[in-house]
């Protein structure tokens, strides 16, 4: 039994098997060699580690054969996996297709060397972006070679965007006395994680939350006048917590702070997408912009603060992704939104209405991911049950 994941599109075994043997050529065909590099790059370090040593090239011969092929009418990413006694041959749509492929035929060669069963495999993604969220800000700032660890295990299972959740955990120059105790990430950190990742056809996406979740740079001297309240507030939880959370929107100083904050970030990653946050403002209209905030349309003093710093984020030449959980009690609202951001639904429960809300942003144009969560937090093994349903 053979365990690929994700599972491909189809997978039809065939008579017979192709034995890998300790030498051999990986044949690089077609005009476009350049770019199926990354795929033997990778195919040929896994070989490696099975002590088999295999070399690329462009002469023909019995082998592995790898192809790319733009005019095969599958979709971007696909890519069709031929395993046969007389070799194996890969043809994708695509640099990333290719890189799909071998990445399935590690699979195989980990489970199965040096006799791999003879099968026909054609797979291509039902979504063209696949990501995955690491929380950096509470607790723990991995390592970089746990990231590289990561990233090759995420591109393995043929993810293709990856967020570093981002609070108060980049090494801003201006800005230490927020990180100095936080093992942060440098900006010469995230370039190399970015040239990493781009290898494996991962999208390193900037991550900086802009609005709410700010205490960990409010409760500092410096920064405290920025608050939206120091004082106790109501949480939509029934419970109360205490200030400083979320910066106040009509203060100039706040998005001067974020200004400053991605002029110095996002030069950093290659990504022209950009998740400012802006989730669980939840004390907004309970400190200094109270009084504004019951004089306007419920939500329109966040949307006003949100369309600020997508005009910063514009001026970058990024597209802005936003955590939706706010605006989504306005629905009102939603088509106010400019047509070229991202909206990012996310819900932790098994029960959470993807369909509802997506239906919603969907329906003023605007383009939207799900994030459903992997409920590992607070507990020892996490709540399995429920992640498996949400995801």
């Amino acid at each position: 039994m053979l365990n690929l994941l994700p599972l491909p599109r189809t997978v039809t075994p065939v008579t017979g098997a192709f034995t890998l043997h300790e030498q051999g050529s990986i044949v690089l065909a077609g005009a476009a060699t350049a770019a199926l590099q990354p795929a033997a790059l990778r195919l040929q370090a896994a070989l490696d580690r099975a002590n088999q040593t295999w070399h690329m090239t462009e002469a023909d011969g019995p082998s592995i054969h790898l192809q790319l092929d733009p005019s095969s009418g599958a979709p971007a990413q696909g890519y069709a996996l031929s395993i046969v006694p007389e070799g194996i041959f890969l043809r994708a749509t695509d640099a990333a297709g290719a890189f799909y492929g071998v990445c399935t035929l590690i699979q195989l060669i980990e489970q199965a060397a040096p006799e791999l069963p003879a099968l026909h495999i054609i797979d291509w993604p039902d979504f063209p972006a696949r990501g995955v969220m690491l929380d950096i800000s509470r607790d723990r700032v991995w390592t970089m070679e746990t990231l590289y660890a990561l990233v090759d295990r995420l591109a393995g299972w043929k993810i293709n965007q990856l967020q570093l959740y981002t609070e108060h955990t980049f090494a801003y120059s201006q800005h230490a006395v927020v990180w100095t105790a936080a093992s942060p990430l440098t900006a010469a950190d995230i370039r190399a994680l970015d040239a990493y990742c781009q290898a494996r056809f991962v999208e390193l996406v900037p991550n900086q939350n802009s609005f709410g979740h700010m205490h960990r740079w409010l409760t500092h001297p410096r920064y405290a006048p920025l608050a939206e309240t120091d004082d106790w507030f109501d949480t939509p939880w029934g419970s109360k917590m205490k200030g400083p959370f979320s910066l106040n929107p009509l203060d100039p100083g706040s998005l001067d702070l974020v200004r400053g904050l991605y002029a110095e970030l996002l030069p950093n990653f290659s990504s022209q997408q950009f998740n400012v946050g802006c989730d669980e403002t939840i004390d907004l209209g309970q400190g200094r912009s109270r009084a504004a905030v019951a004089a306007a349309p419920p939500g329109r003093v966040y949307l006003d603060f949100l369309l600020k710093i997508y005009r910063e984020v514009s001026a970058r030449g990024r597209t802005m992704q936003f955590w939706g959980d706010i605006i989504i009690h306005h629905p009102e609202l939603i088509s106010e939104l400019p047509k070229d951001v991202v909206a990012l639904e996310w819900g932790y429960e098994a029960d959470h209405p993807f369909d509802a809300h997506a239906a919603q942003f969907s329906a003023s144009g605007l383009a939207f991911y799900v994030c459903p969560g992997t409920s590992s937090w607070n507990s020892i093994a996490g709540r399995t049950d429920n992640a498996l349903a949400n995801l």
